[in-house]
């Protein structure tokens, strides 16, 4: 009976365990760095619609925080703490009462819109304070004037958001009681932000105030 070589035999061991040649190692070395790609550039976009997002929220909380500075200040405009007791008086009253509200520096009309507003209110001390609130459409931010500050302050972020539209509308409405004119103001306040590092990013927002108490005439 014949026997097979044993070189033989050892030469099929050694063929089966054979390892990985280099260009199957370089095959998958090149499909685990495509996979590692795809990978980080899911993780890259994920991150910036994050940052975008986030970002937007903050637009969003910033301008609404401002739109309440300015509709709960101007709330207080033409206040003061002798209207109740100068009801029966009307003479009284007219003197006592602060200026009228002025947009633009000017005189309001229902529908003539600017882009800042004075007004004036009397604390509960008496004490007179005057406001103002306006748009520096240069450095796209809005300022707030109150009290004695001897310059205004800025209330937006200009490096964050830049605000492209700050508008007062008035709406008049007059009535008459006797030989006297109640003038009732309600004020719209609009405001257009975008963000800074991205224009196409805008935020509006309309709120309207009704001044507090009626002004005779």
């Amino acid at each position: 009976m014949s026997q097979r070589p044993a070189g033989n035999k050892t030469s099929a061991v050694r063929r089966h365990e054979r390892g990985i040649s280099l260009i199957e190692t370089l095959v998958a070395m090149a499909l685990g760095l495509l996979v590692l790609a795809g990978v980080l550039q899911l993780m890259n976009q994920l991150v910036d619609g994050n940052a975008s997002t986030i970002k937007v929220a903050r637009l969003e909380q910033d301008a609404r925080s401002v739109m309440d500075v300015i509709i709960q200040d101007l709330r207080r405009a033409g206040s003061f703490p002798e209207a109740t007791r100068d009801l029966g008086d009307p003479k009284r009253f007219m003197q006592d009462q602060p200026s009228v509200a002025l947009i633009d520096d000017e005189s309001l009309q229902t529908g003539k819109s600017g882009s800042s507003i004075s007004y004036a209110y009397r604390e509960s001390d008496g004490k007179l304070t005057q406001g103002k609130f306006s748009l520096d459409a240069k450095a796209g931010s809005v300022q707030m004037h109150t009290g004695t500050a001897s310059a205004p302050e800025t209330i937006t972020d200009p490096a964050f958001m830049n605000v492209t539209t700050l508008s007062f509308t008035p709406t008049i409405s007059v009535s008459q009681s006797g030989t006297l004119q109640e003038v009732q103001t309600a004020i719209e306040v609009r405001l257009v932000t975008r963000l800074k590092s991205d224009a196409a990013v805008e935020r509006q927002l309309i709120d309207r105030v009704l001044l507090r108490n009626t002004v005779l005439k």
